[in-house]
């Protein structure tokens, strides 16, 4: 399917943005909520691999810092607390945070700056991203399982 939420990731983390955006503007309401769980998942994925629960803030701060320096254009794009929380939030040390637009922008960015750092192959970005989509269906279950549809 030309929309599909997970080819559009797939695209972006292979640095095939024209692709991507013209994936994304062909997104349904339903393809943009995939979306967003697929990049969650991805995020939480990655940042699980970088860092660890309960270890010094100044490497996430450091590392924060350098994601928007590489990613962020305008350089007012993406909230260096938002994206801060969303890497503890990945760690189980905050509560998630809710998906809106600035949340979307950030966790591209940080998940872009996580895998250059680490220099993931084409296998690993794949790995990534099924293990982004057992995560995403993991939670679409549970909300299922807890009657919450919405």
């Amino acid at each position: 399917m030309v929309s599909d939420p997970h080819a559009a990731l797939r695209g972006l983390l292979a640095g095939r943005l024209r692709g991507h955006e013209r994936r994304l503007r062909r997104f349904t309401e339903a393809d943009w909520r995939r979306y967003a769980d697929l990049l969650a998942g991805a995020l939480l994925v990655a940042v699980r691999r970088r860092f660890v629960a309960g270890q010094d803030r100044a490497p996430v701060i450091r590392f924060v810092a350098s994601a928007r320096e590489r990613y962020d254009a305008t350089g007012c794009d993406v909230e260096p607390a938002l994206a801060e929380a969303l890497v503890w939030a990945a760690l189980g040390e905050r509560p998630p945070v809710p998906d809106d637009a600035r949340a979307i922008v950030a966790r591209t960015v940080l998940l872009l700056g996580l895998l250059e750092d680490e220099g993931c192959t084409d296998r690993e970005r794949d790995d990534i991203l099924a293990a982004a989509a057992q995560a995403a269906d993991n939670a679409a279950q549970q909300q299922v399982d807890q009657g919450d549809t919405h």
